[in-house]
C-alpha cells in the first residue's frame, strides 16, 4: 500500500533586522540619558520594572528625534507597500535599562502597537552573527501555542535569539511574544523599544482573501 506523506511547518512571521553604523553617537547619547533618568549606579540597583523605564525617550532630546526618524524609516521598509497604512503620530517607545542579573519575562506587545521594534544602544555582540548567543540574549518566541501547554516528544520550544549589540534594530510583529535573559555584566544593558500602528482599511482582509 502506498502511503503519501506530507509535513509544512507552520510558524509564518517575518523578522527583519536593520543596523546603524558601529560609531553613530546617536546610540551612546542615548544609552547615557537612560542611565540618568533611572539613576542607576554602582551602589543603587535598579530592581523594579516600572523604576527601569524611561518613558518617551525618543521625544526628549535631538538622539532621540533622530533615532526616532530611523526606526519609522525602517518601520516603512518592513512594511513595503502596505507603509502607507502606517500611522505617523503613532510611536509608543520607551527605554529599559536592565542592570545586572536583570532580565524581562516573555510577554508580547500588541496592546500597545502592530508593529514592535527593538533597538539595542549597548550590547557586546559587535562583529558576531545576530542571532548568536550574547548577553542578554533576546528571543523571539513562537506564537502558535501557549507556554504551558505539553508538547509531544518531537516538539521543541521555538524561538531566535539574538545577540544584541549597539546599533542594531529587530522589527517583529507586536502579537509575537518575546523576552530577555539576564543579563551578565558589570555595567547596565540599554535598549529602545517603539511600538508602531498600522491602520487598515476596514473589510480588507475579505478584499484580499475571500
Amino acid at each position: 500500500m502506498e502511503v503519501r506523506r506530507t509535513s509544512l511547518e507552520l510558524w509564518p512571521t517575518r523578522v527583519s533586522f536593520f543596523e546603524t553604523p558601529v560609531d553613530w553617537a546617536v546610540n551612546r547619547q542615548l544609552a547615557d540619558e537612560a542611565i540618568a533618568a533611572v539613576g542607576w549606579s554602582e551602589a543603587h540597583d535598579v530592581p523594579s520594572a516600572s523604576k527601569r523605564r524611561v518613558r518617551g525617550i525618543l521625544e526628549r532630546s535631538d538622539a532621540g528625534q533622530a533615532l526616532k526618524a530611523h526606526l519609522f524609516d525602517c518601520a516603512r521598509t518592513v512594511l513595503g507597500p502596505w507603509a502607507k497604512y502606517l500611522d505617523p503620530d503613532h510611536c509608543e517607545n520607551r527605554a529599559l535599562v536592565i542592570a545586572p542579573g536583570g532580565f524581562i519575562s516573555t510577554h508580547k506587545d500588541s496592546r500597545e502597537g502592530d508593529l514592535t521594534c527593538v533597538h539595542f544602544l549597548t550590547g557586546g555582540g559587535a562583529g558576531q552573527p545576530i542571532n548568536s548567543v550574547g548577553t542578554p540574549r533576546f528571543v523571539i518566541e513562537d506564537p502558535s501555542r501557549y507556554f504551558d501547554e505539553a508538547r509531544l516528544p518531537f516538539e521543541s520550544r521555538h524561538g531566535f535569539s539574538v545577540n544584541p549589540r549597539p546599533g542594531l534594530s529587530v522589527f517583529f510583529p507586536s502579537h509575537v511574544p518575546h523576552n530577555q535573559h539576564p543579563h551578565a555584566g558589570c555595567t547596565p544593558h540599554v535598549q529602545v523599544v517603539a511600538n508602531f500602528r498600522v491602520t487598515l482599511p476596514d473589510a480588507l482582509e475579505e478584499r484580499l482573501f475571500d
